[in-house]
């Protein structure tokens, strides 16, 4: 799917296929609502009106200092896992608490972008709770690390990563010693997190191995026993010497693939597919030149021309989580509801599980059928739902309570007075703007508008009752849920 953006009142642009040379200088042109809710759904996960307003009133380089430099506290939501309780139950209950945590999280942060980078890096060094391996606890430290360390210096975030509990666990590092050299890290640390496939040799991934012996986990701490590592030379990526885990790291981070590998990944994540080589070469420089700084080189990607150009305007799909966590920022859930992570499966992303080292594939491959079908029947839930009670698990004698199906205090969410009282009454035309302003900033063509107006005024033969004060809660609910499955709504 991809918007019609050819009407976009924006200027100064190049047409689609001509990469304009100054794709990085800082974007000037009008900052208005559309702009900033594009801002906040790639660097972020969207948000309600009024923190789509805010974020706009700040301007272009107010709104993104604001987003890489958050000086407001983070949520406050108990460091997991928060009872002793919670490694004595059913290794599910242990699972399903760490995933509930961190949506709950990427719902309540204040601090979007943070929390963004954090889900970037944990598709980019994908580690899963779908094998016995890894346990819920190491998974959360990671995350904790990516969000500590994701707009840091990729070099020490690099390290880290490298002895980093879940890793040495999910790819063995922690069985790589002197005797047995144990290739999967090294392997994956090359192809999949610095370089990419081609930009090395088999006898590189050996000596990589190699130097990468003698990290252990003893009680769940991480230790480097030079008894297990191999003490001698080796040749890798050009380099000779008496290389450790930590020479490795500063080997392939100078290599000179490696800033357009990672530089070409950020430009998918947060502009559009497939990126011009030009592009990645002057982002790469960007990269470079920082000293391998992830901040300066997602501020470069999030303040530029070619962020805020009509070709990067909805040109990406949103992943289940973007989906579902923006609709329920949107919504203003306080609290992510349980069935969740069923309707998050049943789109095809499960956070803390991505189904190979691979990460997502992502993109269009997020959209089918199946997945689409269970999108619509997730916004008719949601919508329409009622209050429900807390639902909680029990698993050997031992009971959790873990979320409710719904939030308890409804009257906190969005809901059809709020959106009447905001339109100015039940008029069914402002009640309409209200709604299309709200979740796709008033991005449809004017037949679908049409449709949704008719829907309201109950001209359709399907639903002829007329939009007022006895129907204004069930018409508005169904608008919701109609502007909810716009195309639109599906892309970021």
């Amino acid at each position: 799917m991809k918007l019609d953006t050819s009407t976009d009142p924006q200027v100064g642009y190049r047409p689609p296929g001509s990469l304009d040379p100054d794709a990085f200088e800082r974007y000037s042109g009008h900052f208005g609502v559309r702009q900033a809710a594009h801002l906040l759904r790639r660097a972020g996960f969207g948000g309600s009106q009024a923190e789509v307003a805010r974020l706009a009133s700040l301007g272009v380089d107010g709104a993104v200092d604001a987003l890489l430099h958050p000086v407001e506290p983070d949520v406050d939501l108990a460091v997991y896992p928060d009872s002793s309780e919670l490694y004595d139950i059913h290794l599910r209950i242990k699972n399903q608490a760490a995933q509930m945590w961190w949506l709950n999280w990427m719902l309540q942060t204040r601090r979007p972008l943070v929390e963004k980078m954090a889900l970037f890096w944990h598709g980019h060094f994908a580690t899963s709770l779908n094998s016995a391996k890894v346990t819920a606890p190491q998974i959360v430290q990671q995350i904790n690390l990516f969000r500590s360390e994701g707009l840091g210096n990729f070099r020490s975030l690099l390290r880290a990563v490298t002895y980093d509990p879940a890793m040495l666990v999910w790819l063995d590092n922690r069985k790589n010693v002197a005797a047995h050299p144990n290739e999967n890290y090294a392997r994956e640390l090359m192809e999949l997190f610095t370089l990419g496939l081609g930009n090395y040799s088999e006898d590189d991934v050996k000596n990589a191995a190699r130097a990468l012996t003698g990290i252990t986990l003893s009680a769940g701490r991480v230790a480097f026993r030079p008894a297990l590592h191999d003490q001698g030379q080796k040749t890798f990526l050009g380099h000779t010497g008496n290389f450790g885990p930590d020479d490795i790291v500063d080997i392939v981070v100078t290599q000179p693939v490696h800033p357009r590998f990672l530089c070409r990944k950020l430009l998918e994540f947060f502009v559009y597919s497939d990126p011009e080589p030009e592009l990645v070469e002057q982002l790469a420089s960007v990269y470079a030149t920082s000293g391998f700084e992830i901040g300066r080189t997602v501020g470069a990607i999030i303040r530029s021309n070619v962020f805020f150009s009509p070709r990067a305007y909805r040109a990406l799909t949103k992943s289940p989580i973007e989906f579902v966590i923006g609709l329920q920022r949107y919504m203003q859930f306080p609290q992510v509801p349980l069935d969740t992570l069923t309707w998050l499966a049943r789109m095809g992303q499960i956070p803390l599980a991505p189904k190979t080292v691979k990460g997502w594939d992502g993109g269009p491959t997020w959209i089918n059928t199946t997945t689409m079908l269970a999108r619509m029947n997730y916004v008719n839930e949601v919508v329409h739902a009622q209050v429900g009670t807390a639902q909680a698990a029990t698993m050997s004698g031992t009971t959790v309570e873990l979320m409710p199906r719904f939030p308890s205090n409804l009257p906190s969410m969005l809901v059809p007075s709020a959106i009447v009282a905001a339109a100015g009454g039940t008029i069914a035309e402002r009640v309409l703007d209200e709604v299309v302003a709200g979740v796709v900033q008033g991005d449809l063509t004017s037949e679908l508008r049409t449709t949704l107006l008719a829907y309201l005024n109950g001209t359709r033969t399907d639903n002829p009752q007329p939009f007022g004060p006895e129907t204004f809660e069930t018409k508005t609910r169904g608008l919701l849920a109609l502007a909810l499955t716009l195309p639109a709504n599906h892309l970021n």
